[in-house]
């Protein structure tokens, strides 16, 4: 078996596309565990002060606003870092010769 050509375009969708990948897997991780978090502090404190479930019902909308935050937060760190990871490195382009400032 022969190794595969290492294409610089190839190597710079397939880092693009690994961090799509990161990108899905961190928002399907944090928004589900911000609001399981706010549920079961809401069921808690609804425990603790008698309320129902009024405390649950707010914590819970409470949480949206912020898991939309995150995850905008999250995608826009990863689109600065794909950005970054396809562009070319400053080393391959040949610097243009200098001109001498004194003319003749």
């Amino acid at each position: 078996m022969s190794e595969p050509e290492k294409d610089p375009k190839n190597q710079v969708q397939r880092s693009a596309n690994l961090a799509a990948a990161g990108l899905a897997g961190q928002i399907g991780c944090v928004v589900p565990a911000i609001i399981l978090g706010s549920v079961l502090l809401g069921l808690w404190l609804d425990k603790t002060f008698e309320t129902g479930k009024v405390i649950t019902l707010i914590m819970v909308l409470g949480s949206l606003p912020v898991s939309i935050y995150l995850t905008f937060r999250l995608a826009m760190r990863a689109v600065k870092e794909i950005n970054q990871s396809m562009q070319p490195p400053a080393s391959s382009k040949p610097n243009p010769p200098k001109e001498d400032e004194k003319s003749d």
